[in-house]
């Protein structure tokens, strides 16, 4: 998995290529972007491995 700073760098290299010159907004939009991103694919993969839930009815009733 590519870690958060190759990718931050490589948007920022892409934008200079084109000729954007980021300013320091920029660059927290970008750090937060890929960073909720990141954490979203992450949440994705846990959901998608965990164990699936089986519930069972209760025994007695709770008092």
């Amino acid at each position: 998995m590519l870690k958060q700073k190759k990718i931050e760098a490589a948007i920022e290299e892409l934008a200079r290529l084109q000729g954007h010159e980021l300013n320091s907004a920029d660059m927290l939009e970008l750090r937060c972007r890929v960073a909720g991103t990141l954490a979203a694919k992450e949440r994705h993969r846990q959901r998608m491995t965990a164990p699936t839930f089986l519930w069972k009815k209760p025994t007695s009733p709770r008092r």
